[in-house]
């Protein structure tokens, strides 16, 4: 049996134990070398366009773009998404916001995005569209810096209308009628029609309007008139040739002096002539009250821009008479019949005559 020195065996042991110790840290550094090499990341960072590499440990998107010094604003669009896990090979991309403006009723608002559609800006405003809104550019158009998106509200409703048709006057001579008189034969109606539009806004401003139905409902009637042309008057007779008839408002009067009745004031002034009572008419007659004979005509007071002063005139129902005064009141198809008396005057009152004009 062999026998061994127990310093023998010791060394042996501490050598098998050093080599283990050794293999232990080999391994270690091994595996920490292989994490460290496992750890490094190449990865890709577009910012608009413009590339840059980087190598990195850092493990998911937002990491990676504050390691390189990369800030991204909320409006910003990033993708991947800032969690996002990143590993050798990966691409960041960053789109920086710009500003775009969205015109839209009747406002302008101003917005910032980045890698939108006019659809996703819209959206980001809250605005949306009727089913007959126009957007310009239209809705899957990818934004530009400086874009401008516009929106047009379009409306489309029915209106009915009646509108009137007017009618004509047509005029016709007739010898049964004396000059200066007329008469409607038939009387004048106006039409109606109905029409149903369909009317178009655009941002509340009609731009067109297209029938859709169109009824007439009354038809309109001309009106007919007849003018006289006749100018002889058959009167006690006699054949009277006369320029013109008038219908008037006829009132009477005195000659305003004492010897009539006519009441004169403190001042000298007549109730039917004023200040003028001296019995002379405008014409330079003596106010003498006629018959309505040819040779004793009644005096007349007329507005002399109708009936010239002097102008022979018949009356229906009170004969001849001149044109011989005239009053303040008296004007148009007036006329004022002189009177005998004043009394006369006042029971004469206020009546509608028939006044020929005659020729001379």
């Amino acid at each position: 049996m062999m026998f061994f020195p127990d310093y023998a065996f010791t060394n042996v042991q501490g050598k098998k134990t050093r080599y283990q110790t050794l293999k232990v840290l080999l391994s270690v550094l091994l595996i920490f070398f292989y994490l460290f090499a496992v750890s490094r990341k190449n990865v890709t960072i577009i910012v608009d366009g413009a590339k840059k590499n980087i190598i990195t440990s850092q493990h998911n998107v937002e990491a990676v773009l504050a390691e390189a010094g990369i800030r991204v604003a909320s409006e910003d669009y990033l993708y991947p998404a800032p969690e996002e896990k990143v590993r050798t090979g990966s691409v960041i991309t960053v789109k920086r916001a710009f500003p775009v403006t969205v015109l839209a009723d009747g406002q302008q608002f101003e917005i910032r995005v980045a890698d939108a559609t006019v659809a996703s800006a819209l959206a980001k405003l809250g605005l949306t569209l009727g089913p007959l809104d126009r957007v310009e550019p239209s809705l899957e158009q990818t934004l530009t810096q400086g874009d401008t998106v516009c929106i047009t509200r379009v409306e489309r409703h029915f209106v009915t209308r009646r509108t009137e048709i007017p009618y004509r006057e047509i005029s016709r001579s007739s010898e049964k009628l004396d000059r200066g008189t007329s008469r409607i034969v038939q009387e004048g109606v106006t039409g109606v029609r109905e029409e149903t539009r369909l009317v178009t806004l655009e941002n509340g401003v009609e731009v067109s309007a297209e029938i859709i139905q169109s009824d007439l409902l009354r038809i309109k009637q001309d009106q007919i008139v007849e003018n006289g042309t006749n100018t002889e008057l058959a009167r006690s007779g006699q054949i009277l040739n006369f320029k013109e008839v008038f219908s008037v408002t006829a009132t009477a009067y005195c000659a305003g002096t004492a010897e009539c009745g006519c009441p004169i004031d403190s001042k000298g002034r007549s109730v039917c002539t004023g200040s003028y009572n001296d019995g002379i008419t405008a014409s330079g007659r003596p106010a003498i009250a006629g018959n309505g004979s040819s040779s004793k005509p009644h005096l007349v007071a007329v507005d002399p821009s109708l009936i010239p002063l002097g102008s022979k005139l018949y009356i229906d129902g009170y004969g001849f008479a001149v044109a011989a005064d005239t009053g303040g009141a008296i004007k148009g198809k007036r006329l004022d019949l002189l009177m005998p008396t004043h009394q006369d005057a006042l029971r004469f009152g206020r009546r509608t005559l028939k006044v020929y004009y005659l020729n001379d």
